[in-house]
């Protein structure tokens, strides 16, 4: 028993929220956001600071990235457990 046509349909119509990481190259960045403007309800952009030698050398930093990611993981799971 599969999605009918009409539930696939209803899927394909319905609005997500995505939220996305990844690195392009720097000339590419005004081309991504304009392309996102014009093809989706674009809700929040945001040029990430390069963390990787701060990550590395400072340790009061990772402690902050350890905390952060551990509340992200906690938020989820209550969302998950409401929905």
């Amino acid at each position: 028993m599969g999605a009918s046509a009409k539930d696939f349909l209803d899927i394909r119509e319905q609005e997500y929220t995505v939220n996305a990481t990844f690195k392009i190259k720097g000339k590419f960045i005004n081309v991504l956001e304009n392309y996102l403007k014009e093809n989706a309800n674009l809700i929040k952009y945001k040029v990430m600071p390069d963390t990787d030698e701060l990550y590395n050398t400072d340790l009061t930093f990772k402690k902050l990235v350890k905390a952060e990611r551990q509340a992200k993981r906690n938020k989820e799971i209550y969302i998950n457990s409401k929905s």
